[in-house]
């Protein structure tokens, strides 16, 4: 059992975590828990070292910047040896008392087991809309519908985590790809406890980005939508032209500035989110053309020995 913890400047959740974790998985062993410091600019790393002293299934991967939750993910799957993987976040926001139900849940057949938050304690008006406008533009603009609630805690069997590390994606969406493969999943519906300490470190910024991410990653929806879109704005464009025509023809003034002005200013409007979106396809088919790698590896823990490798996973 392998259980991957993606962490960024968690240096005061490191610990709580650990314990908890490793008390809900007293009765599976042999385990690993892996914590991947993301670019980390306070003691995380440190403080993962320090449990690495006294309990040797601790595991450590340091990357060398900041490269994102998805991509610390990838890379706990990536290391994990483990005949199935559970991720969680480095708050306890995901209950770890919660992974024994997942563990028998595995045991019983199912290959994936997807928590689901039903609501969140402490959280205020803006999260809860933030998170909920999230769920609907992903599963609105997505071909791999996403249920509303799920997060990256979960449990997946190796057949699971071998078919997601196939895909080569330079902006991975875990939860989506998951989804996508269409592996029959278990959910579990829980009650998200307030962060334990600290800060999130998902912002706005983040939260918008990583929509773009789970729909470009996902779907073509947007590239066709935009192109109803023009052709909608077209057909409205030549009824409105002829309308004009005819309106000449009767021998009416057809009063033109506003109309013309609103015309020019809605077609521009549609042709550069069109253009955004298609450049949006095309940086990614770029940089997945350069071979940009997913993230950098600046230090792990191999047969229990530190080492810095620099190495660089595609």
């Amino acid at each position: 059992m392998s259980v991957v913890i993606p962490a960024y400047n968690e240096q005061n959740n490191v610990a709580a975590v650990y314990e908890a974790v490793r008390e809900s998985l007293a009765g599976c062993e042999p385990c690993e828990i892996i914590f991947i410091d993301d670019g980390s600019t306070d003691a995380t790393a440190e403080r993962v070292r320090g449990l690495r002293t006294r309990d040797r299934a601790v595991r450590l991967i340091r990357f060398g910047r900041n490269f994102g939750q998805q991509s610390a993910l990838l890379a706990g799957l990536e290391a994990a040896r483990g005949a199935a993987v559970i991720t969680l976040d480095c708050d306890l926001q995901h209950p770890p008392e919660l992974i024994p139900r997942m563990v028998q849940a595995w045991r019983n057949g199912a290959p994936v087991v997807q928590m689901i938050r039903t609501q969140t304690e402490g959280a205020g008006f803006f999260k809860k809309l933030s998170s909920r406008i999230f769920y609907r533009f992903v599963n609105m603009l997505s071909e791999t519908p996403v249920v509303s609630g799920a997060a990256d805690y979960q449990l997946l069997d190796r057949a699971v985590v071998d078919a997601v590390l196939q895909f080569r994606d330079r902006y991975p969406f875990l939860r989506g790809l998951v989804g996508w493969l269409g592996f029959p999943a278990i959910r579990i519906e829980y009650v998200a406890p307030a962060r334990y300490r600290g800060a999130s470190g998902y912002t706005l910024r983040k939260m918008l980005r990583l929509s773009l991410q789970a729909v470009i990653g996902l779907s073509s929806k947007p590239l066709r939508f935009s192109f109803y879109f023009g052709l909608l704005t077209a057909i409205f464009c030549v009824l409105y032209a002829a309308f004009s025509i005819v309106g000449l023809a009767a021998g009416r003034n057809v009063q033109g500035w506003t109309s013309v002005i609103v015309m020019v200013t809605f077609l521009g409007a549609v042709q550069l989110v069109s253009l955004g979106i298609v450049g949006e396809y095309i940086a990614r088919i770029y940089e997945q053309s350069r071979g940009v790698p997913r993230y950098v590896i600046l230090e792990t823990d191999e047969a229990g020995v530190a080492r810095e490798v620099h190495q660089a996973k595609n």
